[in-house]
């Protein structure tokens, strides 16, 4: 499969799967309030498949296009509603009803998201072992005492069992400029605390790299030889012909005598010819391979598609980071609720100017992001649907007319002037608010363009 095909192929997934969970929200909310809901559908266009139930009569469909849903129920203001239903249209049920059936799509997406998390932490993840690597000099960690060797195996009393473990709630914390506690061991086996003031956080950007990009930590990593353990199909590494089993012994005329090495010149050299000096079978060849450029954590950086042999990884140094299931949970509502606010508090940035638009994100870039996760296996696909989940839930929840949260804000305005919105200013506010999804669009997709050129 190309890798155009397998990111649409894994995007659609996303898509579908996160769009049927929201429209899900809707549609039991608005069961369980006693509206008739006349249709449920997946994607758009020409039904592919098609009942009606014998019992509600509602109509349950999936589109030809896979590219939404929606919910169509009862309703006075979409066409004449009989007599006898009119107690089953939304249009007549209380505002507290009403509120609940739109609330219902964004918290369904949160729920999602608490699921997944869920399900990633009980199954756990490959991380490397928090242990200090390097200590950047003149930085904010140098300065508080911290070593290299040190072990860090606590911050604020919460356990450290990875690297990359704590790191949403190290951004939450530096954002609001809090003071941080680090428990760590040292070389001599010593425990120590070391605190960081949160007045070191200001004016930081919206990194979440807390530890190597704003204290100055950098984590031990391992010692791997050049050998090519398996290469993913279609890659570039696929086409140049790598094998398993292959060591890479120099990039363009540079030596790699090791795995970080070679990593290293590879993702430095996106979009350009390298020649590959390969041993195999103790025959000495050259391969040309061309890197595809990837975003990892807004940089811009080259792939091939190979992954280290298995086996060989140092356990000191790569830990399998994992919970259990009521552990688990709470994890990952805590994740679910800080992804959520750090997410809010960045379209805040956005809207003020403080971050850059560029954060926004079109199509193009998800397709490449859920292609991306999908390749590095199943835990990551499911950690990147969470996230998308919660970016999902986020977006219907801003006052836009048309989205979930413009009708809200209608409601509140209902609630205060004591009868709902007149037709007209809904009407207006429509098209203001198609208009500000359009330039929205507009600018992912032109970020998307630029992401694609440069």
């Amino acid at each position: 499969m190309s890798g155009f095909a397998n990111n649409l192929l894994f995007f659609l997934v996303a898509i579908a799967v996160l769009i049927t969970f929201h429209e899900l929200g809707h549609f039991a909310m608005a069961r369980w309030a006693g509206i008739k809901v006349l249709k449920f559908s997946v994607g758009f266009g020409r039904p592919i498949y098609r009942r009606v139930s014998a019992t509600t009569g509602t109509e349950y469909a999936i589109g030809i296009l896979p590219l939404g849903g929606y919910v169509r129920m009862l309703d006075e203001r979409e066409g004449e509603v009989e007599g006898e239903e009119l107690v089953f249209a939304f249009n007549r049920q209380s505002l507290l009803k009403r509120t609940a059936v739109v609330s219902a799509g964004p918290l369904a997406n949160f729920l999602l998201a608490f699921l997944l998390y869920w399900g990633a932490l009980v199954a756990g993840s490959a991380d490397l072992a928090p242990v200090v690597g390097e200590v950047a000099a003149e930085s904010v960690a140098a300065r508080a005492g911290f070593a290299t060797g040190d072990r860090l195996l606590a911050v604020d009393g919460r356990s450290i069992q990875g690297w990359a473990e704590h790191r949403l709630y190290l951004l939450d914390r530096a954002l609001r400029r809090k003071d941080l506690t680090f428990q760590v061991m040292g070389l001599d086996q010593r425990d120590r605390k070391i605190a960081i003031s949160g007045s070191v956080f200001s004016g930081m950007a919206f990194n979440p790299r807390v530890l190597e990009q704003q204290l100055g930590l950098l984590p031990e990593f391992p010692v791997l030889p050049p050998i090519v353990g398996a290469v993913i199909i279609d890659s570039p590494a696929a086409r140049a012909g790598l094998q398993a089993g292959d060591t890479i012994t120099a990039v363009a005329g540079v030596q790699t005598p090791d795995w970080g090495s070679l990593v290293q010149r590879v993702a430095g050299n996106a979009g350009r010819v390298l020649e590959l000096s390969v041993i195999r079978e103790g025959v000495v060849t050259t391969l040309s391979v061309v890197p595809e450029e990837v975003i990892v954590e807004g940089r811009k950086i080259g792939r091939i598609g190979i992954q280290s042999a298995p086996g060989v990884d140092p356990p000191a140094q790569l830990v399998r980071v994992r919970y259990s299931i009521g552990k688990g949970a709470w994890r990952g509502a805590e994740t679910t609720w800080l992804m959520s606010s750090l997410t809010i508090r960045m379209v805040v940035r956005m809207l003020s100017g403080e971050a850059s638009s560029e954060n926004l994100s079109g199509p193009v870039a998800i397709a490449r992001y859920a292609g991306e996760s999908a390749k590095l296996g199943v835990v990551q696909f499911v950690l990147f649907l969470a996230v998308l989940s919660v970016s999902l839930g986020v977006l219907n929840l801003l006052p836009i007319p048309v989205l979930d949260g413009g009708h809200l804000l209608y409601f509140v305005i209902e609630a205060i002037k004591g009868s709902p919105v007149s037709e007209t200013v809904m009407q207006w506010g429509q098209q203001v608010g198609l208009g500000i999804i359009a330039v929205l669009m507009g600018l992912a997709i032109y970020n998307d363009i630029l992401s694609l050129l440069f």
